[in-house]
């Protein structure tokens, strides 16, 4: 179409030069002339128009975009698998009939001079977390020296008739999450149970993870 109105205007440009001043034919083709350049500016304006239009439609749907991403991104909630999870150790996991001696041997061993928390498997299924125990409960002379205190759960049994050691075991030290657990529960969770720990757990109950309460304020900021 660019192309027609372009060779109508150099015709009646060629055509004035056949004709007088004063003549009718080259008024009406000044006239013609007129319209079509008019007609030519305002395709190219529109075009222009459609072009730009177009362009600013598109920035604007891509910047609408990536704002609702970043505001969909900030009202997400986060999830326990959005933490740098500490692996549980699968060489450092007892069961209620494992000896006190062994605890504390592992215990006394460098690669697990900083491990506080002593996990405790299901003693039939070998893999359902049970319970954890801080290490400090092995470490009491109370418990260290009693000889009739030979294994876990002979511990477990007597820890809470300690004041001062009843809390260093069961609900008062861990709580146990699924990956899928929002962190605001987890911790308004942690908060009333008063643990310090929290241990991932899958569909069966076998522990994957463990985190603890610091870690998951850490990620709310």
């Amino acid at each position: 179409m660019l192309g027609v109105l372009f060779l109508l205007i150099l015709a009646l440009l060629a055509f004035a030069f056949f004709f007088k001043p004063d003549s009718a034919i080259l008024t009406f083709s000044k006239d013609t002339l007129s319209i079509l350049v008019g007609a030519f500016g305002a395709w190219i304006g529109a075009g222009a128009a459609y072009f730009f239009g177009k362009e600013n439609l598109a920035e604007s749907s891509i910047s609408t975009e990536e704002a609702l991403k970043i505001m969909l991104g900030k009202s997400k909630p986060k999830l326990i698998r959005d933490l740098t999870l500490t692996a549980m150790n699968k060489d450092f996991m007892f069961y209620p009939n494992s000896k006190k001696e062994d605890v504390l041997n592992e215990l006394n061993l460098p690669q697990y001079n900083d491990f506080w928390w002593v996990p405790v498997l299901d003693q039939g299924t070998k893999s359902i977390l049970e319970d954890i125990i801080h290490a400090r409960a092995f470490w009491d002379a109370r418990i260290k020296d009693d000889a009739n205190l030979a294994t876990i759960s002979d511990i477990i049994s007597v820890i809470d008739t300690m004041p001062d050691l009843k809390g260093l075991h069961g609900g008062s030290i861990f709580i146990t999450v699924a990956s899928d657990d929002e962190i605001n529960d987890v911790i308004g969770n942690m908060v009333i149970s008063g643990a310090a720990v929290g241990v991932i757990v899958d569909e069966n109950g076998k522990p994957t993870g463990c985190f603890n309460r610091q870690d998951l304020l850490n990620l709310q900021k």
